[in-house]
């Protein structure tokens, strides 16, 4: 929470001089309008195939689950986790209702501990204290034999297009709410420790593929300029390039669905004199 007692106090010393300067009602959907955000989220992931690969092994963890915090902490407990996610999102109404968006999003991914998966794999002899030569069964998953964490961001950087539509406000704009929705595309910059025959590699960091998401969500304005959003994405991530050594001798592969709920408080500035009519039913 002193996170967000931090961004509302910059919000506010940020808005202060714009409330100065404009008297009209503006509508926070229009053209011209820019808005900054920032927040907090959480994220649930679908089972993955993890395929791992190097010089002196290869294998591959079916149906693993992933958590978004290493001791699996659930969505219920929002606040609470150890390994906290964030987001930031800047984006310019091209026209009114449309917007354009540039966005950065960290996620993280663990193995979840002592889960029951299938390994099948072949092992170079003395690459592995437990297996060796050609292994197909089922194990007891721990995360000092085989364990991919991105505890340090799996990191989305994205571009995206974003539709407000305005569902009412107060005569005189004290207050506003919007529905949104859109879609995003980006790169994921991933810094990895990877943990294989209980030895742990730290601080890998490669771009390791892309990502596809669609947001939804509902944004509470206040006086035109301070915003609450509450909502919700969800997409795909694509992991075919995630380094797990030094020399890039070891990579791994994964594809995985996720949903995220996020809280954001942000701010809108007025940068176009094109901002249609304040005073008209905006719908």
């Amino acid at each position: 929470m002193k996170f967000f007692t931090f961004l509302l106090f910059i919000v506010l010393l940020s808005s202060q001089p714009l409330l100065g300067q404009r008297k009209t009602k503006l509508n926070t959907n229009g053209q011209g309008a820019i808005f900054v955000q920032f927040g907090y989220n959480r994220s649930a992931y679908t089972k993955a195939d993890v395929n791992v690969q190097s010089n002196a092994y290869k294998y591959t963890l079916f149906n693993t689950a992933l958590s978004d915090n290493e001791e699996d902490t659930k969505l219920g407990a929002y606040f609470t986790s150890s390994s906290p996610q964030f987001s930031a999102k800047l984006g310019y109404f091209i026209k009114h209702k449309w917007a354009i968006t540039a966005s950065f999003d960290r996620y993280n991914t663990f193995f979840k501990d002592k889960q029951e998966v299938e390994l099948e794999g072949v092992f170079s002899p003395n690459s592995n204290s437990i297996y060796s030569g050609s292994v197909s069964e089922s194990i007891l998953l721990n995360r000092n034999d085989f364990n991919i964490s991105q505890q340090r961001g799996m990191n989305i950087i994205s571009l995206g297009v974003q539709r407000n539509d305005m569902l009412g406000r107060t005569k005189k704009a004290e207050f506003a709410m919007h529905v949104l929705y859109g879609l995003k595309a980006g790169i994921i910059l991933t810094n990895a420790e990877y943990t294989y025959d209980q030895n742990t590699t730290k601080d890998l960091t490669s771009l390791s593929g892309f990502a596809l998401t669609a947001d939804l969500g509902v944004r509470m304005d206040f006086f035109q300029y301070i915003y609450l959003q509450l909502g919700v994405n969800g997409g795909l991530i694509n992991q075919s390039q995630l380094m797990l050594s030094t020399n890039s001798s070891t990579t791994a592969k994964q594809v995985v669905g996720f949903i995220s709920p996020n809280i954001s408080l942000g701010f809108a500035i007025f940068a176009s004199t094109k901002n249609n009519c304040g005073t008209c039913p905006q719908w």
